[in-house]
């Protein structure tokens, strides 16, 4: 071979390594019946404890394994084998197989290695077989994966398209992937092949290779640009059958844009277009229904699992509500974990026995690592009829409004839009918008709740509580608008607001030599977890010049579950002299942990349970032992939601130090607190 050929082959091997940066690859060559390696990429460097690569070492040196006879037995094995072995230092499981790959008369081989820990995590397996079923594609898939060159050419077939694809033993490296297409199909692969060089992820529903070496089934197909350098260097195209994502519609090719690439089903686009088409064909009889299924609390997974493992459960619930498309009904994923579908019916009992099929589809659990999840999902239904109701975001939008009904009344269920359900459902994206403005048009302003003292019947100290009365919504309860702040983050500005109100008011009752009181302020666990809020704290101390135990700091226990992290800052305030307590303490989890690990001054009984007071023998023991336990560890206990004399004769008879509840007073404006508490 010349040099200059053998320069073609070193680049074909480099593009061939760099369009592949999920497997471990090491290129082989044989000279005098011995194997030596040619090239490797920096992944199989890694996975095997190397930190060079040295030319023209031996294969058996080079894995220094002691399972080379097995591994060598691939490289003539007449079938394209997965065989597992233990390979590195740390004793993880890799399966290997071996490809052929014939460069004019010379003859090289492709080892391929993958992790079979980074593949298995789809579900449960214990076997070899079991393993190589879900191994053989790319991030958690099974399908064929072919990477081609700039010029279409074949530099990578993985296993799966090896297996699939091909009917003999022979490589597909280095062939036209164009000049195997049928020709029925080339024209649209063309487009498809141009846009995806000029960076563009697309799809075609549908495409036949029409060669003898290859099945005759036709695969719906992805491609995606692969880029070194921040140039497009060529493609990957996964194949997948035509019959899992679409029906067999005559469509001669679609954007990857209409198509939800976590998930393959359509996306909001998608539907879109889709409901246009729908519309135009109404006839009268026929109806469509909009069904919106949203996932029950799936915040949490996200929260609680991680992006990562979340995105997984998604992809298992489209999997199965993917089964229920059929002629009538198409499924969109509309957000992260809100699907919709289009449904063609003739009558309201054909729906309701679709949204119970959508909820029976819930009904088994997710297995995720070994691990049992059970998802929920609650169902809104807008119904167009014939001449009415045509218009997409009408209808959506009804829909969830329906689901929000749904969720407000126990969730799991279906319930179908009424007009009355505009009335109350709010507009959250409007209500947001005049959120972000409430501070500069001074909407909002500071209640507060006086705080007894059980013993003394005295009153020093408050909890600040934030009102919201708005310009085009009036008086929105808190509980409406907190989470909404939550979730937009507004949370942490308004809390600042509120604790430079506070902190004004405790400076300008000093100056007029009102009677000194403690305020307890609210922290959203946005604002506590926030890199400086000690410091943030510290500075408004100084700023207002306030004595520290005048100002008390009331967290939730969900702000505390990094002990390191909850420590530090707590510590930090504690040095500054400020109060710390406790929020609605009991209702979270491990809360008396927390009495022992943080420097904690009170502790606030959450309402659930003082309410039912005398009616449950077991909130009466929690009770007692909260006060008890508070008390030997030197912390006040207050409870919320006192308003019956029997619940305050309870507290007082064990011990509580202070009571908070409508029985004493309602939240008051700032100035009738001074005239009924502070000038006394």
């Amino acid at each position: 071979m010349s040099h200059i050929q053998q320069e073609h082959v070193e680049q074909i091997f480099n593009q061939f390594i760099n369009l592949n940066p999920f497997d471990a690859i090491v290129i082989v060559t044989e000279t005098n019946n011995k194997l030596y390696v040619k090239t490797t990429n920096a992944k199989a460097l890694t996975l095997l404890d190397k930190k060079s690569f040295t030319k023209g070492i031996t294969a058996k040196d080079f894995f220094n394994s002691t399972n080379w006879g097995e591994i060598e037995r691939l490289f003539s094995s007449s079938q394209n084998e997965v065989k597992f072995f233990t390979l590195t230092e740390n004793a993880q499981l890799c399966a290997l197989s071996v490809q052929k790959i014939e460069m004019g008369e010379e003859l090289y081989y492709s080892i391929i290695i993958r992790q079979v820990n980074e593949y298995n995590n789809v579900e449960y397996v214990t076997t070899e077989n079991d393993i190589a079923k879900h191994l053989l594609f790319v991030e958690n898939y099974i399908d064929p994966i072919i990477s081609i060159d700039l010029d279409g050419n074949i530099l990578y077939t993985n296993n799966a398209a090896s297996k699939k694809l091909s009917l003999e033993n022979s490589s597909l490296i280095g062939t036209s992937l164009v000049d195997l297409i049928d020709d029925d199909y080339k024209k649209q692969f063309k487009i498809v092949f141009d846009n995806t060089l000029k960076g563009f992820p697309m799809a075609m529903p549908k495409l036949v290779i029409n060669h003898r070496q290859f099945s005759q089934e036709p695969y719906n197909i992805k491609t995606f640009p692969t880029y070194w350098n921040n140039e497009v260097i060529g493609i990957h195209i996964i194949l997948k059958d035509i019959n899992d994502f679409f029906l067999a519609d005559g469509t001669p090719f679609q954007l990857l844009s209409y198509q939800d690439e976590l998930t393959g089903l359509f996306n909001r686009k998608a539907l879109n277009e889709h409901w246009n088409e729908e519309i135009s064909k109404f006839t009268d009889g026929l109806n469509v229904a909009l069904i919106v299924a949203d996932l029950d609390r799936f915040k949490k997974y996200n929260e609680s699992l991680g992006k990562s493992s979340a995105d997984l459960l998604i992809k298992m619930v489209s999997n199965r509500l993917m089964k229920l498309r059929n002629e009538f009904c198409e499924i969109y994923r509309y957000n992260g974990d809100e699907f919709v579908f289009i449904l063609k019916f003739f009558s309201r009992e054909e729906i309701e026995l679709f949204a119970n099929k959508v909820l029976l589809s819930f009904k088994e659990p997710f297995i995720l690592d070994e691990q049992e999840y059970f998802i929920t999902t609650s169902i809104g239904i807008s119904i167009s009829t014939y001449g009415h109701n045509n218009d997409l975001e009408t209808v959506l939008h009804q829909a969830e409004q329906a689901v929000y009904y749904a969720k407000k009344n126990g969730r799991y269920h279906y319930r179908f839009y009424r007009s009355e359900m505009s009335q109350a459902f709010p507009n959250e994206v409007l209500m947001e918008s005049h959120l972000k403005r409430a501070i500069e048009f001074d909407e909002l302003s500071i209640h507060l709740q006086p705080q007894i003292d059980l013993r003394t019947k005295e009153i020093d100290s408050f909890e600040a509580l934030i009102r919201w009365n708005n310009r085009k919504f009036g008086y929105v309860p808190p509980s409406q608008f907190i989470p909404l702040a939550e979730s937009s983050g507004l949370i942490i500005q308004i809390g600042d607001w509120v604790l430079e109100q506070v902190c004004k008011n405790l400076q300008e009752w000093n100056s007029k030599g009102y009677r000194p009181v403690r305020i307890a302020v609210n922290i959203s666990p946005k604002q506590f977890k926030e890199e400086k809020f000690a410091l943030k704290i510290e500075q408004l101390l100084s700023k207002y010049d306030i004595e520290p135990r005048y100002l008390e700091l009331e967290i939730t226990e969900s702000s505390m579950v990094n002990v390191n992290e909850t420590h530090s800052i707590l510590t930090k305030l504690k040095q500054l002299g400020v109060f710390v307590s406790v929020d609605d303490f009991g209702t979270g989890y491990s809360s008396l942990s927390y009495l022992k690990k943080y420097p904690i001054d009170i502790i606030k009984i959450d309402q659930s349970f003082i309410k039912d007071i005398s009616k449950d023998e077991k909130n009466e023991a929690i009770i007692k032992a909260i006060i008890t336990l508070s008390q030997n560890l030197g912390m006040d206990v207050v409870a919320e939601g006192v308003e019956e004399k029997l619940q305050e004769q309870f507290l007082k008879q064990h011990n509580c130090q202070k009571g908070q509840g409508y029985l004493y007073n309602k939240p008051l404006p700032v100035d009738q607190i001074i005239q009924e508490y502070l000038l006394k």
